[in-house]
């Protein structure tokens, strides 16, 4: 089911294309609404009330509204496109947090399990007498460590790291090296630069300023650095595939090509687009199938070494 956000777009969308004035609409969806995202929707009607653009209110709440959002209601505005533009967002919402939902329903299961195995590895030795609850604890917050340590060492890189620059640009290498998990956001990063552009060009930007604008929603740099040279083929006056990396896969160069030939690239981007999303979809689905067979597989080593150590214990052949 789409978040809020999607749900919110989608209303506010079908409102304003059948004519009903932007505070109004506003309004009307605020009571439906709850949370920071009642906050800002209110705080956007009380800035269209004072003569203020949307995105006059947007860039104050960039935790409800993405960079990608600001950027096309603005394009919106400016062209008188705006129900078009909202309409396109809710779907970018509603894909991005259908990916968000697989992978995370994918996570917690596995993690959980992991949690309780960390607690069960050393009851045998508990229950023996072997260890006081206080030393059973430590021990079994030990081996979470284990795993949490890295991962909030893992989630503050990624959280701390500028969104420009070198430093993140051999995070976004690093990361799409990780097997399955990279070719999910590899796939991912294509889809949402072909998402943008498509959204972009149905506004009636210019294909290089489409191209630059798009750059900056791909969430990783790496790909982002793939696509940038098309706004300089565009400006040289050549087609814009010639200036995609041969990096890219040909699939798409040779589409997107046809696309410029036969003048229907924001159809082709379109295809593209939804193409790549449901390639990132499978591989996100592929690694919340595979992660929790790891970890379960770590499970297995750790009960079996319990095992071999209660036994080693009851005999009294070796320490615990």
């Amino acid at each position: 089911m789409p978040g809020g956000l999607a749900i919110a777009y989608h209303n506010l969308a079908n409102m304003l294309e059948a004519g009903v004035p932007v505070q109004r609409s506003l309004n009307t969806l605020i009571p439906g609404l709850t949370g920071r995202l009642q906050k800002a929707f209110l705080a956007l009607a009380e800035g269209v009330a004072q003569g203020n653009p949307l995105t006059h209110t947007m860039v104050q709440y960039p935790k409800v509204f993405d960079p990608v959002d600001v950027m096309l209601v603005e394009v919106g505005e400016g062209s008188g496109n705006l129900p078009d533009m909202i309409a396109l967002l809710s779907k970018w919402h509603e894909m991005s947090d259908r990916m968000r939902k697989r992978l995370i329903s994918g996570l917690i299961f596995p993690v959980l399990v992991l949690t309780i195995a960390a607690f069960v590895y050393y009851l045998p030795a508990l229950v023996l007498g072997e260890l006081s609850l206080k030393a059973y604890l430590f021990k079994a917050a030990g081996i979470l460590m284990l795993f949490w340590v890295p991962a909030g060492i893992i989630f503050l890189i990624v959280r701390t790291t500028p969104k420009t620059g070198q430093a993140r640009r051999v995070l976004d290498k690093i990361v799409l090296r990780i097997p399955v998990l990279g070719s999910a956001v590899h796939k991912l990063a294509i889809g949402r630069f072909c998402w943008a552009f498509h959204m972009l060009c149905k506004a009636g930007v210019p294909y290089s300023e489409s191209v630059d604008m798009a750059l900056s929603v791909t969430g990783n740099t790496v790909i982002a650095d793939r696509f940038a040279p098309a706004a300089k083929s565009v400006k040289a006056g050549e087609l814009m595939s010639a200036g995609l990396s041969k990096e890219l896969p040909l699939d798409l160069v040779e589409m997107w090509k046809t696309g410029e030939e036969t003048g229907r690239l924001d159809e082709v981007s379109k295809k593209l687009a939804d193409n790549y999303s449901e390639q990132a979809e499978f591989w996100f689905a592929e690694f919340t199938r595979w992660f929790p067979r790891f970890v379960y597989f770590l499970i297995c080593l750790m009960l079996i070494r319990m095992i071999l150590t209660l036994a080693g214990s009851i005999r009294g052949g070796y320490p615990l």
